[in-house]
């Protein structure tokens, strides 16, 4: 009885996970991956990173500035400087979506880690591509 019953609630579980999207995500660092279709992401600069430190009231939440560069069968084929605020983010939805396949949205971008009052280093940075079907 006890088999049936954990049966039961695993098929219950798995049914109403599947209903959900599934999502997928692509980190971008300083180290250039292969992530989707054929292209391959570099973090290579950071330019500015403003952004409000964790533990602090701050009238303006800030910006990261960095240059992301993209590569293709090992050819530089884009570098662009791309401005992370609450003002920008569709411009940025919108420059990272040309490289995705047709059938994939980028529903959001993710920066880590958050700023805090250490210095950080370029291999510390990560964007996180939160992609759905």
């Amino acid at each position: 009885m006890k088999k049936i019953s954990l049966f039961l609630v695993l098929f219950i579980l798995v049914s109403c996970k599947s209903g959900q999207e599934s999502k997928s995500n692509v980190e971008l660092t300083s180290k250039k991956e292969v992530l989707f279709n054929d292209y391959a992401f570099e973090i290579t600069k950071i330019l500015s990173d403003s952004r409000c430190p964790e533990g602090t009231n701050c009238i303006w939440a800030g910006e990261l500035v960095i240059e992301v560069s993209v590569w293709q069968e090992h050819k530089l084929i884009e570098s662009s400087v791309l401005t992370f605020s609450q003002k920008t983010r569709e411009e940025n939805l919108a420059w990272f979506s040309k490289f995705l396949p047709k059938d994939k949205t980028l529903q959001s971008i993710l920066i880590s880690p958050n700023k805090t009052d250490k210095t950080l280093l370029l291999k510390d940075y990560k964007l996180k591509l939160v992609i759905i079907p």
